[in-house]
């Protein structure tokens, strides 16, 4: 089981993400803007961020910064996010079994 932060301003997003990775096996924890997920990750203890960079008001690119440790999938309708430690983008919406498979994915050796 690993522990996922999932970080998206769209409540279905969250409870769509969420769902599948709780019926996967992990342990998810939900922000809903970008100051939220930076004080979460600032705690630390994350295995992999599911990402909505495209968010009003407190965007995901610090998020992305911040996460530079941890591998990072970018769910949104947005191209061009790349970075290291950067697994997979996806597109929004996302298909749950994508984004099982990109979590797990990340979480690989």
């Amino acid at each position: 089981m690993a522990r996922i932060l999932v970080v998206d301003d769209q409540p279905d997003a969250l409870l769509a993400a969420r769902a599948a990775l709780v019926d996967a096996g992990h342990d998810c924890v939900l922000a809903a803007d970008g100051e939220r997920a930076l004080e979460l990750l600032a705690g630390g203890g994350f295995d992999v961020v599911v990402l909505d960079p495209a968010m009003p008001l407190h965007d995901g690119w610090p998020v992305l910064a911040a996460a530079s440790a941890v591998p990072v999938v970018v769910v949104s309708s947005s191209a061009g996010v790349d970075r290291p430690g950067l697994v997979a983008r996806l597109p929004k919406p996302f298909a749950a079994v994508d984004l099982v498979a990109a979590v797990t994915a990340a979480l690989a050796p």
